[in-house]
């Protein structure tokens, strides 16, 4: 009696389907993992003043971005291998007339075409849909203040450092420009920092709102500077701070009374 020889593209294709199922699974809980993250230790807005294991909100919203990029093609590997099953269930299911199965080759080659196709038209929808908000908000705390046209005027004399002004360094620059971090070398929560020259003019010229380089900076009318947009504020923060320097920029000593 002859012996049966195994088949080794069946017993092939079953182990690629395993790992695939397997990676297909790890990188789906990395997507829920990445997902809760953003949405919950790290919620929007949080970028500038929170991190998670080195990593702020943007660099784990990359992280969630490869994760899926390398699902979709897990995903598509998968389509590849059950593709002649699909087509045939497909025309069992329509009662169409049989025909030969096509290659391996063929229904990959057709199931990254209709993928890539759908993903181009997706991402050309996407890109030419953006609209730029006229009012950007930046989160739910100022989603019920007055704009800056409600408060044309704010009062010089009344304004404070530690309450109106310094609120808005450990919001937006603290993380960067910090205790922990120092980019550029510039710390905001240093008042020599800021008013004194190493090299180039102080960023704030008491008075002078108008000439501080401070206020080109948040505004995003300084261009010429790494990251020239992440530095950009909203208008309120902005009027606060011109209001500040106008003032004459004063950086009392906090006491436990400031506090």
């Amino acid at each position: 009696m002859k012996a049966k020889t195994p088949d080794f593209t069946n017993m092939n294709r079953t182990l690629a389907n395993i790992l695939i199922d397997i990676v297909a699974a790890l990188l789906f809980l990395g997507m829920i993992a990445t997902g809760y993250l953003l949405r919950f230790p790290l919620p929007p807005g949080s970028n500038k003043s929170l991190s998670l294991w080195g990593y702020t909100r943007h660099q784990w919203g990359d992280i969630h971005f490869w994760i899926s990029l390398g699902l979709l093609v897990v995903l598509v590997v998968h389509l590849m291998l059950h593709w002649n099953w699909i087509v045939t269930v497909i025309a069992k299911r329509c009662r169409l007339p049989k025909t030969a199965q096509p290659s391996l080759v063929r229904s990959g080659v057709l199931t990254a075409v209709v993928v890539i196709l759908c993903i181009t038209l997706f991402a050309w929808s996407a890109q030419y849909s953006v609209k730029e908000i006229t009012r950007p908000m930046r989160g739910k705390r100022q989603l019920n203040e007055p704009s800056v046209t409600a408060q044309a005027y704010i009062d010089k004399e009344n304004i404070e450092f530690w309450q109106d002004v310094y609120p808005i360094f450990e919001t937006h620059c603290l993380f960067c420009h910090g205790p922990q971090r120092q980019l550029g070398g510039f710390r905001v929560d240093r008042r020599e920092d800021l008013f004194e020259s190493r090299g180039h003019e102080p960023l704030v010229l008491p008075g002078q709102s108008a000439v501080s380089p401070l206020i080109a900076i948040v505004s995003g009318t300084k261009k010429n500077m790494p990251m020239a947009d992440k530095h950009t504020l909203s208008e309120q923060d902005i009027t606060r701070l011109k209001a500040w320097i106008d003032s004459g920029a004063k950086w009392p000593v906090k006491t436990d009374a400031g506090k």
